[in-house]
């Protein structure tokens, strides 16, 4: 019986010891969450300058998304909205040798969405995407190069705009695909899991040349 009640009591103060212990390792994690209990000043988010598509799961909720905005912003229907285009130039030379030595460091697309001019007030650009069949020349799409069947395309503004369904001629509707396979399926909501969208781009060719040609929009590519 005496070890026994020894033993007994040793335990008890193992267990007030820990019971101690454990107080104070509360007392320190509420003074470290008290830092997380003052008032904080919540401003606008900065959102990317600029956003890679291919990195999105669903991109078809970013454009979505962005028709909105701005449908709530300038109380216009949703419904009577859709996108213009703008390509931007074709780069300068620095501009591309500084693209080729961040892709030879590593960099992917994404990382530079934040770096340059700030964001538009209304829509949003878009870059890392790839012509597949032809070429940008900064002002319109022309034939591709011997042996250059994909090339990159500028930034791209995509601006919400009052549905406008006069004819526009010297454009061509060229519809973009997550990859070059350009095929999928239709999910639950009706979306494909490879088509995103169509953009007008200014061509001096008539639409059905490039139809022959297969000129698409395409997020990435095979390499």
């Amino acid at each position: 019986f005496k070890q026994w009640y020894q033993r007994r009591v040793r335990d008890s103060e193992l267990v007030k010891e820990r019971e101690k212990d454990e107080e104070i390792s509360f007392q320190d994690v509420m003074k470290m969450s008290s830092a997380y209990q003052k008032p904080i000043k919540v401003g606008v988010e900065k959102l990317p300058r600029s956003f890679w598509l291919n990195a999105l799961f669903f991109p078809q909720g970013l454009l979505t998304g962005v028709l909105q905005t701005y449908s709530r912003k300038h109380g216009i229907p949703i419904d009577s909205l859709n996108f213009k285009h703008h390509v931007a130039p074709l780069p300068s030379r620095r501009e591309e040798e500084d693209r080729h030595r961040a892709q030879s460091a590593g960099l992917t697309p994404a990382m530079w969405a934040f770096p340059g001019a700030e964001a538009p007030e209304n829509g949003i650009l878009i870059h890392g995407l790839y012509l597949d069949g032809g070429r940008w020349d900064g002002g319109n799409v022309v034939e591709a190069l011997p042996s250059k069947q994909v090339t990159p395309l500028p930034e791209i503004h995509f601006l919400p705009q009052q549905v406008d369904n006069t004819p526009k001629p010297g454009v061509y509707e060229c519809p973009i695909y997550r990859t070059s396979e350009r095929c999928g399926t239709l999910d639950q909501t009706g979306h494909s899991d490879n088509f995103v969208t169509s953009i007008l781009m200014p061509t001096e060719h008539p639409p059905q040349h490039w139809v022959t040609r297969g000129l698409a929009i395409i997020c990435q590519t095979v390499d």
